[in-house]
């Protein structure tokens, strides 16, 4: 009897190297091609042809019709994280190809790296590294985070992580979220808006931490900067698109704002050209707020755990989409 096939995507770090016994479990029972590059649509095609299970790297693959077309033995699609922008969801639903992801696995490095960029703000970090390795040695004065307020824009598994480690900085928290409700906030211990408009108004800083879906597109524009606080900092580990760059950017050339921990953008990587590269108030990142070596490895176990459930077991974990069951 032949193995069937699993084939894992994008694996652009060669994380699956720091797998191995997980991988050997899922050679145990299926053929395993491993791509670290980014290929042309035809060669992409031809390697997931014959996939019975295929492993999608976050969202570096778009999942379109048109390369569903082209997986011709499809069981379970395994997705890395639960983030499903990059998939068209109707046609893998209509197809009933069930959809696997791996809750939990990036949000302590997401928390980490949120207070990253928004301590590097708070204490002028990268102006300050430039001038003392130039000969200089700067004065400045920085900001605490003790005695602030953190604003929290959605209160799910990485909001209420960070809720915690604002409260261990001595900071008040309040957040807001476009299904929250005052009770769930008070069952985390922290502070309900009402409005996004309040919550913006009374923050220091505002942290974005809710899904990209259709309602949350451009949930910050011109007039949401305007509301902010001209000391706020505004940091975004979730996605470009929540917000729109060129009102943000005018906001932080007009001291609207104090300054922005950007770790998305709405185009990555960003044209050379892009406006927020010019800033001095803004610092940015290459997404990596996920990218770090436990959560690679949560993701790509939790991956193969969920192929071997399906395939072995005959229980679906973990399923995205149910009612293809």
């Amino acid at each position: 009897m032949s193995l069937m096939k699993t084939v894992i995507l994008d694996d652009w770090e060669g994380a699956t190297a720091g797998s191995t016994i997980e991988l050997e479990r899922l050679r145990a029972f299926s053929e395993v091609a491993v791509y670290q590059d980014q290929p042309a649509p035809d060669v992409l095609k031809e390697r997931v042809k014959d996939a019975d299970a295929v492993i999608l790297m976050r969202e570096r693959t778009r999942l379109t019709a048109e390369l569903l077309d082209s997986m011709e033995q499809i069981k379970l699609i395994a997705q890395t994280g639960t983030g499903l922008a990059h998939i068209d969801l109707a046609e893998v639903n209509s197809r009933r190809i069930p959809l696997a992801t791996t809750p939990g696995g990036s949000t302590a490095a997401v928390t980490e790296l949120t207070f990253g960029l928004l301590l590097a703000l708070s204490r002028d970090l990268p102006r300050l590294d430039r001038q003392v390795k130039a000969g200089g040695w700067p004065t400045s004065i920085g900001r605490n985070l003790a005695q602030k307020t953190l604003g929290i824009i959605g209160l799910g598994k990485i909001g209420q992580s960070v809720a915690a480690v604002a409260k261990a900085f001595g900071m008040h928290v309040v957040a807001w979220g476009p299904r929250l409700t005052e009770e769930r906030a008070a069952a985390h211990g922290v502070a309900f808006a009402a409005t996004l408009e309040e919550l913006l108004a009374e923050s220091h800083a505002v942290t974005l931490h809710v899904r990209l879906v259709p309602e949350t597109k451009g949930l910050l524009g011109k007039q949401h900067f305007r509301q902010m606080r001209p000391d706020a900092f505004l940091i975004n580990t979730s996605r470009g698109e929540l917000l729109d760059e060129a009102a943000l950017t005018e906001a932080l050339q007009t001291g609207q704002i104090a300054g922005a921990g950007l770790d998305v953008l709405t185009e990555e990587p960003p044209d050379p050209a892009h406006p927020l590269l010019q800033l001095d108030n803004v610092i940015l990142s290459p997404h990596i707020g996920w990218k770090t070596d436990a959560t690679f490895e949560s993701f790509l176990n939790g991956s193969i755990r969920n192929i071997e459930s399906f395939f072995c077991q005959h229980k679906p974990l973990n399923i995205a989409n149910p009612g293809v069951l």
